[in-house]
């Protein structure tokens, strides 16, 4: 049986059915999220990690030379791993967070449309995941772009509308450059392949054009501001967004040129690496602004889309630890940062409110939600052995084990990043977690939904294992090169 186009297909169906039959949506979306990361896990076991297994491969249309299929290989199988199982416990958490019983922002039946859109996001991503060309990657790229906007415009207030219209626009400003990017190249190469930048003359425009699209979809400088915006959707959502959807496809498509291509320069690098280490520094600066915890996780992420970026950078530049670095990234940040965003809409939905101000001594009310967001928290700032250390520990190293002054300087830049960011968590974990109980905290309803608690539980475990899950992947992406 091909598991890898059943993993594509299912939430497709799963969302229709869900629109359908209203009432009953959030069953079904939970059932076909399960079966799509079943899928996905058996898509998974099957593949070779040493090699490309195409699974599904037909011509389309013939006058474009274009052969479409399904790939499953090391790195689409980590970000396969993320956009399923993340997926299924975000619409687990979903059901009990979707409640009038909210206190942050109640939620009224029925929601259909929710689920639709969820659902429809994780097909999506899976698209984005196993395409087999960037012709069949944009088809899929584009459909997250109409999904985030639809999501974050979910409640449909109007900063809602506003900010979802935002990222709609931003993101499909970067879009633009993909499209163009693919003119090139069938004008070049007649070909879509990954692998087509090492056969075209215009090698630096058509990457800088991907890497533009990417940069625009992954929230880095310029396009970065959407992102913060778009923490008025629900969120489930915005953990979704930030740890396994939108924002992870831009870096994924990096890591897939800088893995398919090899004739790539330091002038690849170093327009990578400018772009990414500038919004790293942006971001953390303003975490020292933030008072509502989402949008201070919306900009770590931003500081952290840096990071894998960075690590691809590193891997142009000739240094294959910096390179593995940045891919080990993505699923040690998707599931720290999934529950990170999980937590904070656990205390948003008991006490209303995620602002760091109004909120004190969480832990005395709720010791698993302080788990779970301190384990994040640690996992995110990089303290061993939590799952950040790791990755963050190779991006590091592959920036001072190759002889180059600019990849150098970015490797210090890079730590006094990851200092700054460290103070202000720490200072953040202790002031919302510990002291005196505040009057949100004293008054907040202490019922936390069964599947809410569940989703915590298990992304925290998934938190601490994902070095290890990630490593086997990593291995062989590695020994593949």
């Amino acid at each position: 049986m091909d598991f890898l186009l059943l993993t594509l297909i299912t939430p497709f169906i799963g969302a229709l059915l869900s629109y359908t039959f209203k009432n009953k949506a959030a069953v079904i979306a939970s059932l076909f999220s399960l079966l799509t990361l079943l899928f996905s896990l058996l898509s998974i076991f099957e593949t070779s990690l040493s090699k490309v297994k195409i699974y599904y491969s037909f011509s389309l249309f013939k006058w474009l030379n274009a052969n479409f299929g399904l790939i499953c290989d090391p790195l689409t199988s980590i970000l396969l791993i993320l956009i399923t199982v993340i997926g299924f416990f975000v619409i687990l958490y979903s059901c009990g967070y979707m409640s009038p019983q909210n206190a942050d922002h109640p939620f009224y039946k029925p929601y259909g449309s929710y689920y639709f859109l969820m659902l429809l996001f994780i097909g999506a991503m899976v698209g984005v995941a196993t395409a087999a060309n960037f012709l069949q990657l944009f088809f899929f790229w584009e459909i997250t772009t109409l999904c985030s906007w639809a999501l974050i415009s979910y409640t449909k207030e109007k900063k809602a509308l506003f900010s979802g219209l935002k990222a709609f626009i931003m993101t499909h400003i970067g879009g633009l450059g993909f499209l163009i990017a693919l003119g090139l190249m069938y004008y070049q190469a007649k070909s879509f392949d990954f692998s087509v930048i090492d056969f075209v003359s215009y090698k630096f425009v058509i990457f800088a054009l991907l890497f533009f699209a990417a940069s625009a979809k992954s929230a880095q400088i310029p396009l970065f501001t959407w992102l913060p915006d778009a923490m008025v959707a629900p969120t489930p959502v915005s953990a979704y967004l930030h740890a396994a959807a939108m924002v992870k496809a831009g870096v994924y498509l990096m890591a897939r040129i800088y893995l398919s291509n090899y004739s790539l320069t330091e002038n690849e690098a170093l327009v990578t690496g400018i772009i990414a280490v500038s919004t790293m520094m942006l971001s953390v600066i303003l975490y020292y602004f933030q008072d509502d915890l989402k949008k201070l996780l919306a900009y770590s992420t931003i500081g952290h889309l840096g990071y894998i970026l960075f690590g691809v950078s590193l891997g142009i530049y000739g240094s294959k630890t910096g390179g593995m670095g940045g891919v080990f990234h993505i699923i040690n940040h998707g599931f720290a940062k999934g529950l990170l965003f999980l937590s904070v809409g656990a205390i948003a939905y008991a006490t209303g409110s995620k602002s760091i101000r109004e909120l004190q001594g969480v832990s005395k009310k709720f010791p698993l939600i302080t788990a779970c967001f301190l384990t994040g928290m640690f996992a995110i700032i990089g303290v061993p052995p939590f799952s950040g250390f790791w990755s963050k520990f190779m991006i590091f190293t592959g920036a001072f084990e190759i002889k180059n002054t600019t990849a150098n300087i970015f490797g210090i830049i890079a730590i006094f990043e990851s200092i700054l960011a460290f103070c202000w968590y720490i200072f953040v974990g202790h002031r919302v977690f510990f002291g005196q109980a505040s009057h949100k905290v004293s008054n907040a309803n202490c019922t936390i939904p069964l599947s809410m608690k569940f989703s915590l539980i298990i992304l925290l475990i998934l938190s601490l294992l994902s070095p290890l899950i990630g490593y086997y992947f990593i291995e062989a992406l590695s020994g593949g090169q």
